[in-house]
């Protein structure tokens, strides 16, 4: 086990410097750039990042939901991502007044993603709004669990697709923009934990989910550590005010709330609902708190921190 766990965390350690070179949008917050204000850029890459952490959120909530953890909490976190999911995408595609995502996308490029993932969407839109209706049927399930990596795929490539064609990556350093990238991509991970954990602990899951656990636990504890204290080989700075360190302890703290329920369920030891509440919950708390980081990030950015 010991020698299992050391080989995660160097495979995450590879996948984080591998990851440091590449330019991903964080899932809500902006990206400093050159953005054409009138056409709503900053938004439609705000927007189209946090479709990423949404097909995470969507698979966790049904889960919950299924296996009757927090239902109430799993019920709204469902019907809210689900239809902020579809109001993004249409918004992306069409323009949306209230997103202020000004006019219809015309790129033959980033039309044709749109569509891509809009095509992987809709079986699982169909299944989440039947479970909202209460048709928590296993084939529902079943669905959303086996296409959200599919969905969360799509969403990747297109917030690569808008990055390129409405921001000028120029503007930004790389160190800035890879600690906001790592720091956004955090809030996915918790999500992904918090569907991975439930899937196990239900009995969806397969050994497969058990090491995809283990492996999203190993990158999310090593991106973490990177953004507290550095990570000079992989171009990664330590914090560059209080604020954020102070903002990155706070979410450390939580994760260690958090982390021994996540190992019970990798060792297969049984969780009562309690714990499986609390799991839920705290991971939610950890992605808000990460939310409010990657914002002190983008603010650094501004000011040339």
């Amino acid at each position: 086990m010991k020698s299992q766990k050391l080989n995660l965390a160097f495979a995450a350690a590879t996948a984080l410097v591998a990851f440091a070179g590449t330019a991903v949008a964080d899932e809500t917050k902006p990206i400093r750039a050159a953005f054409v204000e009138d056409i709503g850029a900053q938004e439609r890459i705000n927007f189209s990042g946090k479709l990423r952490m949404l097909s995470q959120r969507i698979p966790s909530a049904a889960c919950h939901l299924a296996k009757g953890i927090d239902t109430e909490g799993a019920s709204q976190l469902l019907k809210g991502a689900t239809a902020e999911f579809e109001k993004i995408l249409t918004g992306l595609e069409f323009g949306d007044p209230d997103l202020k995502i000004v006019g219809e996308e015309s790129k033959r490029k980033t039309l044709s993603q749109i569509h891509d993932l809009r095509s992987k969407w809709e079986p699982m839109k169909a299944a989440a709004e039947a479970m909202i209706a209460g048709e928590s049927s296993k084939a529902n399930l079943d669905l959303i669990l086996s296409e959200n990596m599919v969905v969360l795929g799509s969403a990747k490539v297109l917030v690569s697709d808008l990055v390129a064609q409405y921001s000028d990556p120029a503007s930004m350093l790389q160190s800035q923009s890879m600690v906001i990238d790592i720091s956004g991509r955090q809030r996915m991970l918790t999500q992904k934990m918090s569907k991975e954990s439930c899937m196990i602990a239900a009995g969806f899951g397969t050994d497969e989910t058990v090491g995809q656990l283990q492996g999203t636990m190993a990158m999310f504890e090593t991106s973490l550590v990177a953004l507290m204290h550095g990570m000079p080989d992989a171009g990664i700075m330590p914090p560059p005010n209080g604020e954020i360190s102070s903002g990155l302890n706070t979410v450390y703290y939580k994760w260690n709330e958090i982390k021994p329920t996540l190992e019970a369920v990798v060792a297969g030891t049984k969780v009562d609902e309690g714990m499986e509440t609390a799991k839920f919950q705290n991971l939610n708390t950890a992605m808000a708190n990460m939310n409010k980081v990657v914002g002190m990030y983008t603010a650094a950015a501004k000011m040339g921190l």
